[in-house]
């Protein structure tokens, strides 16, 4: 709940500066989010663990100009790509994409 509140309060804290990126509190979560932060250069990005705090599942909400004229299937392949040995080691993601 703690981790929760303190996600929210960050965001609330970027959405007054006019910065649209969420950032996460756990390591893993903080892997990711570098990973697709360095690759995507996204406009928003959000990585939550939902697994309970365990790193095996994780909700993923991203947009970037990376994706336009990409269909949602492209966007999802690229966002594997980049991810590919995180996923591997995953039991599951919750991935919602698009463009600026």
């Amino acid at each position: 709940m703690l981790a929760r509140r303190s996600r929210l309060i960050q965001s609330s804290i970027n959405s007054i500066i006019g910065k649209r990126v969420w950032y996460s509190q756990t390591t893993q979560e903080k892997l990711v989010f570098e990973k697709l932060s360095k690759e995507l250069n996204p406009s928003n990005l959000r990585v939550q663990d939902i697994s309970g705090g365990c790193g095996s599942m994780f909700a993923i909400d991203v947009t970037s100009d990376k994706f336009k004229g990409l269909s949602m299937i492209k966007q999802h392949k690229l966002v594997n790509e980049i991810l590919r040995d995180d996923i591997s080691q995953w039991h599951g993601l919750q991935l919602k994409t698009k463009s600026k």
